[in-house]
């Protein structure tokens, strides 16, 4: 949960969805002052980084034409660094800058101001939010701290997380906390006034505003309809339309890549992509690649690339330090 500091510094430099992410405690921060910074974790390990090495999780919080000044000056103090989840325009500043970049998956957002249910690639949201509908489920916007029985939100919590696989994920994800955090929303879903799934939103910020959210976790009970986790995300998105938010990120669909190869850039390592391209058809049970690509397509958002780079190649030793650090092998 932030401090007052944390806070001010982060409606500061934030201007991406990540950003609350590189306040999480334990990060640290590398800082230009009056430029930005770059949150990063260090991560150490006897066989598998003996040297040490530096995770940066999304674009460094700055002004673009910032990101070569920025980069060059934390790379000197951290010569080995891998850069997850970044952007399309930061990749190609790594890759000006000489580093091997590889496509990592894609993010989908979702424009709030023009979103409309009609037409047929959104068809199953409306299935999803008649069925819901239909079989009583009542969807509110309520903090923590105002719900009387805090026990159920961890009970609900406990029980999603049992059949779940890649969760808790190292730094790729905030975890919950059952507690209120600042600009944060929470909506929560009700079947016969019992507690049946809810959903977190981190404030997106830029120029010190909140322009958009982020879609960071939900809790889906077993109980609950099917369609509920999607009917929630569709009642966030009407309140944030009467409110101007310009969009709603869904996340990161990692190793969802595109098969033309079009988001690549120069250079990209050809057995990482092979590698990827395996991982997301053979080893579901590790994470749930395909079902999150599925889930997210059905709201038939914008796509915008990812990518991943390091300071020692994008070869696949980089890429297994990446899920050992993660905590996916």
């Amino acid at each position: 949960m932030m401090d007052s500091r944390s806070y001010a510094f982060f409606k500061a430099y934030g201007n991406h969805c990540m950003a609350y992410t590189g306040l999480e405690p334990g990060m640290s921060h590398f800082i230009l002052d009056d430029v930005g910074y770059i949150a990063h974790s260090h991560y150490k390990h006897w066989l598998w980084a003996r040297k040490g090495l530096e995770l940066v999780v999304a674009d460094p919080v700055c002004a673009p034409e910032n990101y070569h000044k920025l980069v060059s000056q934390f790379v000197k103090k951290y010569p080995h660094v891998l850069f997850v989840q970044v952007s399309r325009a930061f990749a190609n500043v790594l890759h000006e800058m000489g580093y091997q970049v590889n496509e990592f998956g894609y993010e989908t957002d979702i424009p709030v101001q023009d979103f409309s249910l009609t037409g047929k690639h959104r068809a199953k949201l409306r299935q999803w939010q008649n069925k819901c509908c239909r079989e009583g489920v009542i969807i509110k916007e309520a903090s923590f701290s105002d719900y009387p029985h805090p026990e159920e939100i961890n009970a609900l919590s406990k029980e999603w997380l049992k059949n779940k696989k890649g969760e808790g994920l190292g730094i790729l994800f905030r975890p919950l906390r059952l507690k209120d955090e600042r600009d944060v929303r929470y909506f929560m879903a009700f079947k016969e006034d019992k507690l049946v799934g809810f959903a977190i939103f981190d404030p997106i910020y830029a120029n010190g505003k909140i322009i958009a959210y982020y879609h960071n976790l939900d809790r889906i009970s077993a109980s609950a309809p099917h369609g509920t986790s999607a009917s929630i995300i569709l009642a966030a998105i009407a309140t944030f339309k009467e409110e101007a938010v310009e969009y709603v990120s869904l996340g990161m669909s990692p190793l969802k890549l595109h098969r033309a190869q079009t988001w690549e850039l120069p250079g990209f390592n050809r057995f990482t992509r092979q590698a990827f391209w395996y991982a997301y058809e053979k080893l579901n049970f590790i994470y749930p690649f395909q079902g999150n690509a599925s889930h997210k397509k059905k709201f038939n958002g914008e796509m915008k690339p990812v990518y991943i780079s390091g300071t020692n190649g994008m070869n696949i030793s980089s890429v297994l330090l990446l899920l050992k650090a993660i905590g996916m092998l």
